[in-house]
C-alpha cells in the first residue's frame, strides 16, 4: 500500500506516518525502486500499534 492509502485507511496524515517512521515508532518501511514507501501487512500492524499507544 502507498502512504496515501495507509493514511486514508487509518484517518491520519501522511506527515504523521513519516514522523512515526522517523522517530522509530514504526520500523523503516520498504520502498519501491523509485523510493516510494510500500507498506506491507506487517507494517500496518506497527501503524495500528502506534495509533493504539498514542
Amino acid at each position: 500500500m502507498t502512504i496515501k492509502e495507509v493514511s486514508e485507511k487509518y484517518h491520519i496524515t501522511q506527515d504523521t506516518l513519516r514522523y512515526y517512521e522517523r522517530v522509530g515508532m514504526i520500523p523503516k518501511v520498504t520502498r519501491t525502486p523509485s523510493g516510494i514507501r510500500n507498506y506491507q501487512p506487517e507494517d500496518l500492524g506497527w501503524v495500528e500499534l502506534a495509533l493504539c499507544m498514542r
